[in-house]
């Protein structure tokens, strides 16, 4: 599917528009088993049967307390996350986060979130690489216990950074910084961060 982009992602790297409208074409799903993929027709669903067939996995699928689109990510998540695939899970976990966001189901969003904050931080013990860029899985994880109302968490996380990022890294870290402080937990863009730099500079 060909897709135009305008503008900048969300502080969570969310795609912007027009992209972010593909979202229900990132999984898939086979009514007959309940497999939930991004291509149901690999090799892997047999597999990874036991998983699908499992109490957690189905009651997931089924689950009313997240949009159905957010249950299939959800479910993709588990099936990685068992599979020790722990980045591509935390992806998957935001992606619901985000259907739940459009959907004004802000529980879900937390959780969700809460999820993909796990996940990274599982995938960093296990010295798993999330990114080529340095201090993105901080940001990324900052980001969605910020929108989490998770403040002290987000505070403690950047707090800790390790030194060494991108100047856009830092960039992102203070202005993630600032929505700490003033308990802010709504959506952002790197370009609201930037411009913050910009008014801002020292």
């Amino acid at each position: 599917m060909s897709y135009t982009t305008f503008g900048q992602p969300d502080l969570d790297l969310r795609p912007p528009p027009m992209k972010r409208e593909t979202i229900v074409a990132w999984i898939e799903y086979c009514s007959h088993c309940g497999y939930c993929s991004d291509n149901v027709g690999d090799l892997n669903g047999t597999a990874r049967k036991n998983i699908i067939e499992s109490s957690d996995y189905q009651a997931q699928l089924s689950s009313n307390e997240y949009p159905e689109l957010a249950n299939r990510f959800l479910c993709y998540s588990i099936l990685l996350e068992n599979e020790n695939s722990l980045v591509n899970a935390a992806w998957q976990a935001l992606r619901a986060a985000w259907t739940c966001d459009d959907a004004n189901n802000q529980q879900g969003a937390v959780r969700s979130r809460l999820r993909a904050v796990k996940l990274i931080e599982d995938s960093r013990s296990a010295n798993l690489k999330f990114s080529n860029q340095h201090g993105l899985d901080q940001c990324i994880q900052a980001d969605a216990l910020r929108r989490a109302g998770e403040f002290q968490r987000a505070k403690e996380l950047l707090q800790h950074q390790q030194g060494g990022e991108e100047e856009i890294i830092k960039i992102l870290f203070k202005f993630q910084l600032h929505l700490i402080e003033s308990n802010d937990t709504r959506c952002y863009t790197i370009t609201d961060a930037q411009q913050y730099h910009d008014l801002h500079k020292e």
